[in-house]
């Protein structure tokens, strides 16, 4: 790719504003909109956090091999020798899974959530609406619909200073922003446009510079007190500019395709460039295995993505974004837990189980299931203790929308905020730190 075709898709993505926004650390809409209003200018940013989705339309078997499925007579774990059950401990909850999500740090798995829930979907083409949180995701003011991702990414645009307020999908499951279907960032093509050429880099110090020169300039020209003070308080210095230049040129270098690690780099990659909020990927844990005899295909799949989590997480530590973003999966359902043994599973709309990773979140095993049908379903869950059960006060039939709603607050959005934009279910309050 020749450098002025890379210069364009650079702007097509960035913007004039977005790169001065990275290069300083001040929040994009300050280049468009200049200095916020007297009374904002000492608010401090909240508890805002960065979140990567793994986003599943397949409806993957996650749910039939994690914390809470284990002890119960009828349940077909993976029988495969790799996916053992084995002791975990998550915080000051033991439990016990598949042994691959036994390879996760102890420091990650002590404030990871499982929150066993309904989707009550049972077709691919739903997964929009479990996206949606079946009708009861609303718009900022509360009305109409609305996707999960969608709404947490306008929600703490603000907050982090990003260059968009859309969330932005770097794998292959489309998602969308307002009603509209958004590109999909193919991890090749930010590579082409940001990795180094002969020794290129961003040039983001000089940027920096430049532009904190002309900001200073007519700040002591006709600035105040409090305007000084806040942009001292956002902007990075010259070292820290030097360091993230740095870390996205060697993170784009490294992008040789569009996989799983692939989309790891490039999410981390557009956190650190602060480009948006909610960032989805893809992580399969099994996929559609209607057919697979021994759960061979599950067990692959699920010692590949525990593989692929320690990479995220080991990405994220050495960023040094660990407890700025969090991580969580869902997906259309999960799948069968007894129904055909261990020749296959099949669509289950009544048990899934959201993981929900970050410095916001108490590690724990969330809710429960029992026998539902001619299978197992996710059980009531009592919002104050976090167990299933019959009494519990979240209905089974609001357990999605109680996950969404702890995933809300584990990002950071105030109580009000995640009333007004999920409707139903409750945050389940023992799942957060």
């Amino acid at each position: 790719m020749d450098a002025s075709r890379r210069k364009f898709l650079r702007h097509a993505v960035l913007g004039s504003v977005g790169l001065k926004a990275l290069a300083t650390g001040l929040p994009a809409s300050f280049f468009t909109l200049g200095f916020p209003k007297e009374e904002a200018l000492a608010f401090e940013p909240g508890p805002a956090q960065y979140l990567v989705l793994m986003n599943m339309r397949q409806g993957d078997p996650v749910n039939a091999n994690a914390p809470g499925c284990y002890g119960i007579a009828g349940v077909t774990n993976n029988p495969q020798p790799e996916m053992n059950e084995v002791s975990i401990q998550l915080g000051d909850v033991s439990s016990s899974a598949a042994a691959p999500w036994a390879s996760l740090p102890q420091s990650v798995l002590d404030r990871t959530a499982f929150i066993h829930h309904r989707t009550y979907q049972n077709a691919h083409p739903q997964h929009g609406k479990v996206m949606g949180l079946v009708g009861s995701a609303k718009s900022e003011t509360g009305t109409g619909s609305e996707h999960l991702t969608s709404l947490l990414s306008f929600e703490n645009a603000a907050a982090l200073g990003t260059v968009q307020m859309e969330p932005a999908a770097v794998g292959g499951e489309p998602i969308s922003y307002s009603g509209s279907v958004l590109q999909t960032l193919e991890p090749r093509t930010l590579a082409q446009m940001f990795s180094p050429v002969e020794g290129e880099d961003l040039a983001l110090a000089q940027l920096r510079d430049s532009a904190l020169d002309e900001i200073h300039a007519d700040l002591k020209e006709r600035g105040n007190t409090a305007q000084r003070a806040w942009v001292d308080r956002y902007a990075t210095s010259r070292n820290q500019v030097k360091m993230i230049d740095e870390s996205l040129v060697a993170r784009f270098d490294a992008i040789g395709g569009n996989g799983s690690q692939d989309q790891i780099r490039a999410a981390v990659a557009l956190f650190l460039m602060n480009i948006t909020p909610v960032v989805t990927i893809d992580v399969r844990f099994g996929g559609d295995n209607h057919q697979d005899a021994g759960l061979v295909k599950e067990r692959d799949d699920t010692v590949a993505a525990l593989g692929h989590l320690n990479f995220l997480f080991s990405e994220l530590e050495s960023a040094g974004l660990a407890d700025m973003v969090t991580v969580a999966n869902l997906s259309v359902f999960g799948r069968t837990l007894g129904k055909k043994g261990t020749q296959g599973r099949d669509h289950n709309l009544n048990h899934h189980v959201m993981m929900i990773s970050g410095a916001n979140v108490k590690g724990g095993v969330f809710g429960g299931i029992a026998e539902s049908g001619n299978d197992f379903g996710a059980t009531a869950i009592d919002s104050v203790t976090g167990e299933g059960g019959g009494a519990g006060d979240i209905p089974q039939e609001e357990t999605l929308e109680a996950a969404g709603k702890t995933l809300a607050a584990a990002c950071g959005l105030a109580e009000d905020r995640i009333d007004l934009r999920i409707s139903g279910g409750k945050v389940i309050e023992p799942a957060l730190a």
